[in-house]
């Protein structure tokens, strides 16, 4: 008898600590859990929290967009645009004294959920005869957003015919024949040339007529 209830009291004192084991155990897992998910909360509203830098704040002002402030500041300094003296404009190295416009457009042309960024800016001083130039930043797998374009030309003008959602793309500008843009699966390459009596035929649709439908949804 003695031994059945020495046996039964350290069956309870054994079970009691198993128990109060299993409860501090699960209040670690518990307080590591919280604490990685308060550190992930800090660090997107940090991130969030990013201020836009004076060049980025001025390109994205009243424009609607996902974007979020990295991707604003990232784009601004790919394109290497500083402000300019009067706050109100662009400009670049070396050309302080040649200060310019710049709009960007938001667009998502193959419907993926994931904003282009298109971007008209300039003057002769950084686009020669064109007197303006064309940027394009489309979002890679690893969620970077990569430029394409970027050279001397009007808002580009987007054809029927696509790739894998995303139209050819024909960037007009002085002379009689005009380029043609094609999305090879990672970025827009040279495709082919169009000549000015056939580009006033072909049906097309301006980017910024398209930016302006999605800023509409």
């Amino acid at each position: 008898m003695v031994l059945g209830k020495y046996y039964g009291a350290f069956r309870l004192s054994a079970f009691t600590i198993f128990n109060k084991s299993i409860i501090v155990h699960t209040k670690i897992i518990f307080m590591k859990t919280l604490s990685l998910s308060v550190f992930i909360c800090l660090l997107a509203g940090i991130i969030s929290a990013q201020p836009l830098s004076k060049p980025a704040a001025l390109l994205f002002k009243n424009v609607k967009t996902k974007l979020s402030a990295p991707e604003k500041n990232d784009i601004a300094k790919q394109l290497g645009f500083n402000l300019a003296k009067d706050g109100k404009q662009f400009t670049v190295e070396n050309g302080e004294e040649y200060p310019f416009g710049a709009v960007a457009i938001i667009t998502d042309m193959n419907k993926d959920g994931k904003e282009e960024v298109f971007v008209s800016f300039g003057n002769t001083y950084t686009s020669g005869m064109a007197g303006s130039s064309v940027a394009l930043y489309i979002k890679d797998a690893s969620g970077k957003y990569m430029p394409n374009l970027g050279f001397p030309g009007m808002v580009p003008d987007a054809l029927t015919i696509n790739t894998q959602g995303y139209p050819d793309l024909v960037i007009g500008g002085p002379g009689m024949e005009y380029p043609v843009w094609r999305w090879n699966g990672k970025e827009y390459a040279y495709s082919r040339t169009i000549k000015d009596n056939a580009y006033e035929k072909v049906k097309k649709t301006n980017v910024e007529d398209i930016g302006k439908a999605y800023a509409a949804q």
